[in-house]
């Protein structure tokens, strides 16, 4: 087991070199807006409230649901950033302070990927622009050097079956009669 650990962090270290090898000012800016704070929370929520909007709700309830999944999704991460305890990529490699924190999964992965998965659950006509965001908020963290590609594929794939549970559950909770929910 700890050749499979040695070999996948080993791939995790080229492929980040390989990452920094292709940095370019333009695409730099681009992702150190996407990796600001506010992005992988509100900008979603924005969206849900959009929706809510369209729909005619004088409830945003999509956009409140929306934050609750995403805090949900992050207090996940934090969690299981806590018991793997990765170290991040060495500090003089990053374009943007290192948080804190331990690396794997990416929280900002996780938390763009849930989401994008919850939202398009409910409205599949934006998935792929949904998707395209939270790929390059995820991206941009590996890009900058705050975390290693494993981390930002672990929050993606934990943050997409985040997302997509709690839409299923959601429907299920919506489609179920009145009587039936009370119970």
């Amino acid at each position: 087991m700890s050749s499979l650990l040695e070999q996948l962090a080993s791939f995790d270290r080229e492929a980040l070199e390989a990452t920094q090898a292709l940095r370019w000012g333009p695409l730099t800016a681009l992702f150190v807006l996407a990796t600001a704070w506010w992005v992988k929370g509100c900008v979603f929520a924005s969206i849900g409230a959009i929706m809510d909007a369209r729909a005619r709700r004088w409830f945003p309830v999509t956009a409140i649901v929306a934050l609750l999944v995403g805090m949900l999704a992050d207090l996940t991460a934090v969690g299981l950033k806590e018991t793997f305890d990765r170290t991040r990529p060495p500090e003089g490699e990053a374009l943007i302070g290192l948080p804190g924190s331990a690396s794997f999964p990416s929280g900002h992965a996780t938390m763009s990927f849930a989401l994008a998965a919850f939202l398009s659950a409910l409205h599949p006509r934006l998935r792929v622009p949904l998707y395209a965001l939270a790929a390059i908020i995820a991206i941009s963290r590996a890009y900058l050097g705050v975390h290693y590609w494993l981390d930002v594929a672990a929050g993606a794939a934990l943050g997409t079956a985040f997302g997509l549970a709690t839409a299923w559950a959601l429907r299920q909770t919506a489609l179920r009669p009145a009587h039936q929910r009370a119970e």
